[in-house]
């Protein structure tokens, strides 16, 4: 049997075997025989029937094509195995059949798609900058602004004009090009003026307004507006005021304290303490987290790396059974989850592409530098992470280790170390 293999793009390999046409006659015959011993024709007992009238009556059309399924499973598995080519797709099979009438020599080529070959450039000594993850007084007072905005109460403001942090109770209609668009409607909305959880610049125009009181704005959607028919394009709406509302904060004190029921802690205190440890440890996450990527970013694009676009599609699917079983847990249909959030499948598919494209790139680069670097794990790395696992998700030890056997999970424990070998040579820019 002979075995071509030409590269393609796209991270494709095309197989073209041909076989001697004594290696072929060997599967014909076999399936011949298999066929033989299961025929029935009157006159001749069950499998004794000669091969040259099944041939005469039935044809060699079963025949071939059970020869021709057999030989190309076997010798597809043996080039792909003998030549370790690293396949993550099923093969494109093209059987030259005009050539095994013609020649009675039989051939096909296979395309398929590999694993990606990565070039490594330079991974250790990436220069990185790291945020500051220091905690200031404004931080506090605003994490505890909020609690207080959660806690408090709405009073009518009577004849008095919407100001900057009042809330509006309002009904609104907006048009494009004079025509009302589906979703630009609403009645009795609240909404609080500087919250800036509306179209840029809408929230401000109403500013001045006072109960009763009409009026017509302008403002144009953002470019990435989620509603592509909407983005980017100028609305007028037309506003209705029905009341303006303050909030009354409740006051920072240690019965206000106690109402939050945080357990052991009962004074202004030991809140102001906790939240800024809370307010220390989320940030310092969120630092870890940007300087992982901004570190991961860069040794990515020093490879030289092309992703296969069936790996991004099946991390694509795998991002959306998971975004499936998050909406289930909200008792609502993926779709009813997605046009919450202004969008359709097809929106979500584009929006999610280069994040799944990232991770697929991310985990190429990462497994060629194991293979430079030839990292294994030892006992310590194992306990490491599963103890880290285990405290994040509040489980004991024991259990995650059953939930988790290590041939499931060797290769994250894997990933996680390599990172941190690259972070921990990567040159920190102050």
């Amino acid at each position: 049997m002979k075995v071509d293999i030409e590269k393609l793009t796209g991270e494709k390999v095309k197989l073209s075997i041909e076989f001697e046409k004594e290696e072929f006659a060997r599967y014909y015959e076999e399936e011949l025989n298999k066929i033989l011993t299961t025929v029935e024709i009157k006159g001749f007992r069950k499998g004794k029937v000669p091969r040259d009238m099944y041939l005469r009556r039935f044809g060699e059309g079963k025949v071939l094509q059970q020869a021709f399924d057999q030989a190309v499973n076997d010798s597809y598995i043996d080039a792909v195995k003998n030549n370790k080519i690293y396949v993550i797709d099923e093969p494109q099979i093209n059987i030259d059949f005009e050539r095994f009438t013609n020649e009675r020599i039989f051939s096909y080529t296979a395309e398929v798609a590999i694993y990606p070959e990565v070039k490594l450039g330079q991974y250790f000594g990436i220069e990185v900058e790291k945020d500051s993850t220091e905690i200031t007084a404004l931080d506090i007072d605003n994490y505890i602004l909020d609690v207080r905005k959660s806690k408090s109460d709405l009073e009518i403001v009577e004849e008095a004009p919407l100001e900057d942090g009042n809330v509006a109770i309002f009904d609104f209609e907006g048009f494009i090009d004079g025509a009302a668009f589906p979703g630009g409607k609403s009645e009795n909305y609240q909404l609080e003026i500087g919250s800036g959880s509306f179209i840029p610049g809408f929230e401000d125009q109403m500013i001045g307004m006072r109960p009763g009181e009409k009026k017509t704005i302008t403002v144009t959607f953002p470019e990435n507006y989620p509603a592509e028919n909407l983005s980017g394009k100028p609305a007028d709406f037309k506003i209705v005021l029905h009341e303006v509302k303050k909030r009354v904060l409740p006051e920072l004190n240690d019965d206000f304290i106690k109402e939050l029921n945080i357990p052991e802690i009962v004074t202004v205190d030991e809140y102001l303490s906790f939240i800024k440890d809370k307010l220390q440890s989320e940030k310092k996450d969120a630092g870890e987290k940007k300087f992982e990527y901004d570190l991961l970013k860069k040794v990515c694009d020093n490879a030289e790396v092309e992703i296969p676009e069936i790996m991004v599609d099946r991390k694509i699917d795998s991002y959306i059974k998971h975004e499936e079983e998050r909406a289930k847990s909200y008792n609502l249909q993926f779709e009813q989850f997605l046009a919450y959030q202004g969008l359709d499948l097809e929106k979500y598919k584009k929006m999610i592409a280069e994040p799944a494209r990232f991770d697929i790139l991310k985990e190429v680069v990462l497994g060629e530098i194991i293979n430079a670097e030839a990292i294994v794990l030892n006992d310590d790395d194992y306990e490491k992470g599963y103890q880290e696992i285990a405290d994040a998700y509040h489980m004991p030890l024991a259990a995650m280790k059953k939930q988790f056997p290590k041939d499931q999970i060797e290769y994250y424990f894997l990933l996680k170390k390599t990172v941190d070998l690259l972070k921990e040579k990567a040159i920190i820019k102050e």
